[in-house]
């Protein structure tokens, strides 16, 4: 059933005399107001009410912000009977929202923002950092966050398809204006008048301080009522067990909103936004959403005065919060298809159904394989040249796990691949966004159009960069007015704001800049409008490593709909394929993408465990003995500053817990030597099995010949010498997983997910029980001639007469 929302603007919409009117006519706003009053010691009413400076004061700002929001929304319930299920908040309004979704008491919630915006406002000296918001249509399709990434900025707000806001130093903030200015003069740049520099990482700092006041609050708390509310760290509705961690980190972290109005909006049937503005409306718009603004008196009385609950007129509640209904749960349903191995030697009997007619045919014939499925790259090398030349001699599709490799081990694997199989052969190679470092990313991409690679995989994109785009024009022709790829490119996708980008042509201006360098051809160029970004995409859900834990019945129809908006917006004569990925690693999760229209499937997890795997076998045994319930979540060490997560094997390992340990330590402390003497030891014995300091040497001879500037930096600042130390133990567990270091199994770190586990079950007591004999090839012909036979029982029982 359609429910009703309720969102609340967050720090800026602040204004003299807010909230005066909800006091005046109505008892629960004055109550709201004398309660806040209470738990502050301030008069917050005059604050509100009268011309205070003290209003645009963070520590003062925020707390105010919250009472005239909570006042405001406990009105429209005790009033008028408003019956909200789903709430959102912009940054600090994220607190109105767990207040009216009943999470926190609200004189705690006062107490702890005025806390957060005393903090906040310490963090950086005055005038040190600064913020601005960048406006241009689709906003993420265009250069420009590359560009204020590459002068220092971070993205504090995803706001809209047409709006970020940038946050960083005063200095990066200059820089980001000039190159903006220079390369896009059309974008409109707003220098924000904030007292810091919120939602970058110069506010984690004061991560450990907010911690321990909310640590203090914990038995207050409902955190099972959270999952009405979204998060702005996540971009989707709180989990219970996150709910605290998910608050921490989103003062330092990027507000998803984009993702959390996505969010919010699915099955709603009304959205209200309450405060003293009504920025967020604005938002909605861009999404096609109606939002009803409620920023006066006047304004609830008129909106909710004939007011009906989605569920029929109830009476109205007293209690001055209103906490979401639990859904509706349905009645539990399974179906499991018993799927029969064949016995070995035995050919499977045919079907109505075949393993060859699954999935999209142009999929097949433009790749040229026998089956819609692709083995993904899996990163420093376990994707192995080994397991590319096994799937292309069986005449099917995957590709080299480039990611994490020197260039000399890329050239090295590829010269390989091309030397084994012949001309024609289906395979391609990885091609991983490098955010820090594009050169990195421009000499692959030399390296593969000097080998005439042909097709690649591009995953970890957010946005377009020179060295994809001119990857995918090179090479390319117009034929009769149509625009002709020779170069075939794959992109791996969770998030539909990137899905856009590569479903559109390359952007006109990096195509005119990588033409004017003399990068491609004129010719290449002219294409480039006729042409989309990619051949196919890959829908990836919740899958081992980096992952946005998107839930594939979800992802994977959106990106469908957005490819028919885009074959119809940009009239491509070649149809865009969208496959699946993350989770599929059984023949009934195969035929379930197939039943939801995937073009082809793509499979990670259960190629680890094969011997083409560029791994050790002690963790092919680890992961033969997997179940679904053996992985968890730990820190990315790629991305250990910011928080990012990988899911990973964790049975018999202590990796997951070790690794939590770190980013614990490094929210902590501000550099190593502010680690107590035990817990050092402690990193050093069993942890590291090295001192620190020997550690640290090996780092430093790695980004003297790769990166000194992070060396440079680490000497300015201890805490990003303690990142990097950190980082060292995240790629020395890969190197002692792939190794095979026996003596110290617990502290490999093994990528992987579910899927692996569901797979191991489906096998029991079959010859692939032994991943031995799970060569790359026969796990594929498995899971789709069983995903076949699976669909033909179906059908058969749907259609008896068929």
């Amino acid at each position: 059933m359609a429910h009703d929302a309720v969102v609340f603007p967050g720090q800026g919409s602040q204004r003299p005399g807010m909230g005066a009117d909800f006091h005046k006519q109505w008892p629960a706003a004055r109550r709201t107001f004398e309660e806040a009053s209470d738990a502050t010691g301030e008069d917050l009413a005059r604050l509100c009410f009268e011309k205070d400076a003290r209003l645009n004061l963070t520590e003062f700002t925020q707390p105010c912000i919250l009472t005239m929001e909570v006042a405001a929304y406990r009105t429209a319930v005790e009033v008028f009977g408003l019956q909200a299920r789903a709430f959102g908040g912009h940054s600090l309004g994220e607190y109105s929202a767990l207040v009216a979704a009943g999470v926190m008491p609200f004189a705690d919630a006062v107490r702890l923002v005025r806390r957060r915006g005393a903090l906040m406002q310490q963090a950086v000296p005055s005038g040190k950092g600064a913020m601005a918001a960048l406006v241009a249509d689709d906003i993420q399709g265009t250069p420009a966050l590359q560009l204020a990434l590459r002068a220092g900025a971070e993205v504090a707000n995803a706001n809209s398809r047409n709006q970020v806001v940038i946050s960083g130093t005063a200095e990066s903030i200059d820089r980001a204006k000039a190159a903006l200015a220079e390369a896009m003069p059309t974008l409109t740049f707003i220098r924000l008048q904030v007292s810091a520099p919120f939602h970058s990482s110069l506010m984690q700092s004061i991560e450990p301080a907010f911690r321990a006041s909310l640590a203090a609050l914990a038995g207050k708390l409902r955190p099972e009522l959270a999952t009405a509310v979204t998060s702005n760290f996540t971009g989707a509705f709180h989990t219970s067990d996150a709910l605290t961690e998910n608050l921490v980190r989103q003062i330092a972290g990027s507000v998803r909103w984009l993702d959390n109005m996505n969010a919010l909006r699915s099955g709603a049937r009304r959205v209200f936004e309450m405060g003293p503005g009504a920025p967020l409306a604005k938002f909605f718009q861009t999404l096609g959403t109606p939002v009803t603004a409620i920023t006066k008196a006047t304004e609830l009385e008129a909106v909710l005065r004939d007011y009906v609950p989605p569920e029929g007129r109830v009476p109205r509640e007293t209690t001055g919060t209103s906490r979401p209904a639990e859904p509706p749960r349905p009645a539990p349903y399974e179906v499991h298809a018993q799927v029969k191995q064949p016995a070995r030697g035995q050919t499977p009997p045919r079907h109505g159904i075949h393993a060859e007619q699954l999935g999209d045919a142009t999929f097949r014939v433009e790749h040229g394989v026998r089956l819609a499925y692709v083995a993904g790259a899996m990163v420093k090398g376990i994707a192995s040249p080994e397991l590319v030349i096994q799937m292309g001699r069986a005449g099917l599709l995957s590709y080299f796990g480039s990611g994490g490799l020197s260039l000399e081990d890329i050239e090295s694997g590829l010269r390989r691949i091309q030397a084994a199989l012949p001309p024609g052969a289906p395979w391609g190679v990885n091609l991983l966004h490098n955010v820090n470092h594009p050169a990195t990313e421009e000499r692959t991409v030399d390296l593969f159009l000097r080998l005439g690679v042909r097709s690649v995989e591009a995953s970890a994109y957010t946005v377009l960069t020179p060295a994809l785009v001119r990857y995918r024009l090179k090479g390319a022709r117009l034929e009769g007015g149509r625009a002709v790829a020779a170069n075939r490119l794959m992109a791996k996708l969770s998030r539909p704001e990137v899905a856009r980008q590569f479903l559109a042509p390359p952007p006109a201006r990096i195509v005119q800049a990588i033409q004017e360098k003399g990068l491609i051809t004129d010719e290449e160029a002219r294409a480039a409008a006729r042409l989309p970004m990619a051949d196919d995409l890959c829908a990836e859900a919740d899958s081992g490593g980096h992952t946005d834990k998107a839930v594939a019945f979800s992802l994977l129809p959106a990106m469908m709909h957005l490819r028919d908006e885009a074959m119809t917006e940009f009239g491509y004569p070649v149809r865009i394929r969208v496959g699946a990925a993350g989770g599929i690693g059984t023949p009934e999760a195969a035929a379930a993408s197939f039943i939801l229209g995937a073009d082809f499937i793509l499979t990670g997890s259960i190629n680890q465990c094969t011997p083409q795997a560029g791994t050790s076998d002690l963790v092919k045994d680890m992961l033969a003995d997997a179940d679904i319930q053996d992985f968890a979540m730990a820190p990315a060490g790629d991305m250990f500053e910011l928080g990012a997560r990988i899911q990973v094997f964790r049975k018999g390992v202590f990796f997951p817990a070790r690794g939590n340990k770190l980013y614990e330590l490094y929210q902590r402390h501000e550099s190593l030597e502010a680690i107590d003497t035990a817990t050092r030891e402690q990193i050093e014995k069993q942890y590291f099995k090295k001192p620190i300091d020997a550690a640290w040497a090996e780092t430093q001879a790695y980004y003297a010949r790769t990166d000194p500037s992070q060396l440079d930096r680490a000497q300015k600042n201890p805490r990003h010498r303690m990142a990097l130390v950190f980082r060292w133990y995240f790629v020395d567990t890969m190197r002692r997983a792939r190794r095979g270091d026996a003596a110290d199994r617990v502290n490999f770190q093994i990528h992987s997910g579910p899927a692996l586990g569901s797979f191991n079950r489906s096998v029991k007591g079959t010859p692939l029980e032994d991943w031995r004999n799970r060569h790359v090839d026969v796990l594929a012909n498995h899971v789709m001639e069983n995903a076949a036979r699976i669909l033909e029982a179906r059908w058969r029982g749907l259609m008896p007469g068929a």
